[in-house]
């Protein structure tokens, strides 16, 4: 079992937080407003309990449903990989492809295919745009996926997954100001690419290796 000391905990959130800084300008610049970011919070947790937390987030209009725009992300030379998630509560999503497309018509219940691929776009400039700045940290080249759409409740977006395995959770939440709607990235690692990675953003941040 794999535990986080306190170096390795605040090193992997200032890494993720240095991910979105970029990341977040990009996401600004599509909205046309102001984006606050919360402070990092890095977790290690059984997915149960990253589906019960993700159920409690707060959310915009009638619907519990999250918008899920996903990739994987996999080291070239293998070894490391991570799976990088950014969430908007479905009414929320909805309002910002209006804002990219110019729409003023009122929000549909569903996402249509039009949304469907401006909102993939979103995620590839947000997600890739993250995962530039941890390829520098993790001085690897990273390969992704394209981004995969999904809206469904939280349980359904993790139903493949073991609800007892555990995984790295790095939440920093995405608030667009005007609009009070608020999205959130996560990265998933998997314990298996988890000491990979924390060694070298150990040794970014010129921490001594950790204790074997």
């Amino acid at each position: 079992m794999i535990e986080l000391d306190d170096d390795s905990r605040d090193a992997l959130a200032e890494a993720f937080n240095l991910a979105l800084g970029e990341a977040a300008a990009s996401f600004a610049d599509i909205v046309h407003e102001e984006i606050q970011m919360t402070v990092p919070v890095v977790e290690l947790l059984p997915r149960a309990e990253l589906v019960r937390q993700l159920q409690g987030l707060p959310r915009q209009g009638a619907t519990t449903k999250l918008c899920s725009i996903a990739q994987r992300f996999d080291r070239q030379q293998g070894g490391l990989s991570t799976e990088a998630v950014l969430l908007f509560p479905e009414h929320g999503s909805l309002e910002i492809v209006r804002r990219m497309l110019g729409d003023c018509s009122p929000a549909a219940e569903q996402i249509s295919e039009l949304e469907q691929d401006a909102l993939a776009e979103v995620g590839n400039i947000i997600i890739n745009s993250c995962m530039n700045s941890l390829a520098h940290i993790f001085d690897a080249e990273m390969i992704g996926t394209l981004p995969g759409v999904r809206s469904a409740e939280p349980q359904e977006l993790f139903a493949s997954h073991p609800g007892n395995e555990m995984v790295l959770m790095a939440r920093i939440g995405m608030n667009m100001l005007a609009q009070q709607i608020s999205g959130y990235v996560l990265f998933l690692m998997e314990l298996s690419a988890l000491e990979t990675g924390i060694e070298r953003i150990r040794h970014f941040f010129e921490l001594d290796p950790t204790p074997a």
